[in-house]
């Protein structure tokens, strides 16, 4: 496999849909060829499953989503504080446009996932396991992927000002397409090993680089 393989990913292919208001109590419920639009500010779907649907509307503060199955799913510009979905599985699923506060889906699998101009003040991925996932013009205050591992993830058009990586795992990760001049602080320097960057991003990376790898730079005698 080249190190440049681009994601292999598809947008869902969705049914005709029936509008409905799942409510605020919904753990372990399933939807089918549902188009979903929460009207509270809290909800729970803990262990529920959502299929070929099109979330219109999220709660606009909290959804407790742990181990929560997404399969062919579009979510539309959603405006929540807190998505709160470790161990959860999505494959199929493009979310675009819209705001979220912070998106927990640490230990969770992601299959053929496209996130397109969204902007997430803390994106939690850690010991997630990532494979085929693009991110295009998206606004990360931190992306946190410690311990991740990943197959074909790119980074296009994005900004992250915080980043972690210790201890990913895989061969590929793209970040060709994040904007580096915005990074305050680079963790897990030893874990870009295997991503592809380019020569604008290794200067600026330099210090920060060093910085991590405790190298000590230093001016040349006159």
């Amino acid at each position: 496999m080249s190190l440049l393989d681009a994601p292999r990913v598809s947008p869902p292919q969705l049914p005709p849909l029936i509008a409905s208001d799942p409510g605020d109590a919904c753990d372990g419920a399933s939807f089918t060829e549902a188009q979903l639009a929460w009207s509270g500010a809290d909800a729970s779907t803990i262990g529920a499953e959502i299929l070929d649907s099109r979330v219109q509307r999220l709660p606009t503060d909290t959804l407790h989503a742990r181990r929560l199955r997404l399969a062919e799913v579009e979510v539309a510009d959603p405006v929540i504080v807190t998505l709160n979905a470790p161990r959860s599985n999505w494959r199929g699923v493009s979310v675009s446009g819209g705001s979220i506060g912070v998106l927990d889906c640490s230990g969770s699998t992601w299959r053929n996932v496209v996130l397109t101009d969204v902007r997430i003040g803390y994106l939690n991925l850690r010991e997630a396991v990532l494979g085929d996932v693009l991110l295009t013009g998206c606004r990360l205050g931190t992306l946190d992927a410690a311990g991740a591992s990943t197959t074909r993830v790119s980074l296009v058009g994005c900004v992250v000002e915080d980043l972690d990586l210790r201890n990913r795992k895989g061969d590929h990760l793209d970040l060709r397409g994040l904007d580096v001049v915005r990074l305050n602080k680079l963790e897990g320097a030893d874990s870009l090993v295997g991503a592809t960057i380019t020569d604008q991003q290794a200067r600026w990376l330099g210090p920060l680089l060093a910085t991590a790898l405790r190298i000590t730079v230093t001016e040349e005698d006159q």
